[in-house]
């Protein structure tokens, strides 16, 4: 399993999100938080977070400003609340590590899908 799957099929799993020309995932602020919260269950890392407003970039955040790993994604949690108090128009991206380890155990965990055959049997 590639980062790229990872994200897309476990980390934004279910979520709406729109990407730009250059494949940044954007997420509103309520699908932001569920990012970081699902992040932190699955130990994922962050290095930075990207406060857009009407497709700009506002704020760019990063786990060395907050004196924190990129892993320890209490510095996302602050870094987002800080911003979806000031303006709920802020949308968030950012800027995402899965380890090695962490992908070689999620393609053992990844649901097998069921076909048509599996379920006549």
């Amino acid at each position: 399993m590639t980062q790229e799957q990872f994200l897309t099929d476990i980390l934004f799993n279910d979520l709406k999100y729109r990407v730009t020309e250059e494949g940044v995932q954007i997420f509103s602020g309520d699908a932001f938080k569920e990012v970081i919260e699902r992040g932190i269950k699955n130990g994922v890392g962050i290095y930075k977070v990207l406060v857009w407003k009407k497709d700009e970039v506002e704020h760019l955040l990063t786990h060395e400003q907050f004196l924190k790993k990129a892993t320890d994604l209490r510095w996302a949690k602050t870094a987002y609340f800080k911003h979806a108090r000031l303006d709920e128009d802020y949308e968030f991206s950012g800027e995402f590590k899965v380890s090695e380890k962490l992908l070689q155990r999620a393609a053992l965990y990844v649901p097998k899908v069921k076909t048509k055959h599996d379920e006549e049997e």
